[in-house]
């Protein structure tokens, strides 16, 4: 059975647990069964029980299938994990990135000097592999 709303009126007091208000209107299951993310499945069953008892199927058909739908995206573990992947998280806040400096787009003497030595032979002092022994 549900309780009445306590003082602060966004949540509903259950026993010893506070539990969110359900909201029919959103395609959050956890938000129209009225629990927080990460509930057990006691709670999930039992916060689905109480709802199709204030919103019964015959008289408030609409409702009910909100109710049902929510329900059986969580009542099995694996349902429930492929729920809780594809709720809407929050981006993380934007930052602007830093800024660079500037390229150096000038040509110098030390990178063409650079490129030469690994390209050729400007960089080396050792010839003696370019020679081989005479044979006889």
């Amino acid at each position: 059975m549900l309780m009445p709303m306590s003082d602060t009126g966004s949540t509903r007091e259950r026993g010893s647990t506070y539990e969110l208000q359900p909201d029919l209107t959103s395609s959050d299951p956890y938000a129209v069964l009225g629990l927080p993310r990460g509930a057990t499945a006691r709670q999930i069953k039992r916060a689905y029980f109480d709802l199709v008892r204030e919103y019964a199927p015959e008289e408030h058909p609409e409702p009910f299938k909100l109710i049902r739908g929510a329900y059986e995206r969580l009542r099995k573990p694996d349902a429930k994990e492929e729920t809780d992947l594809s709720l809407f998280q929050p981006p993380y806040p934007w930052e602007p990135r830093g800024r660079h400096g500037r390229l150096d787009l000038e040509v110098h003497a030390e990178d063409i000097w650079a490129l030469l030595e690994g390209h050729g032979d400007l960089g080396r002092t050792d010839f003696c592999e370019d020679y081989r022994p005479i044979e006889l």
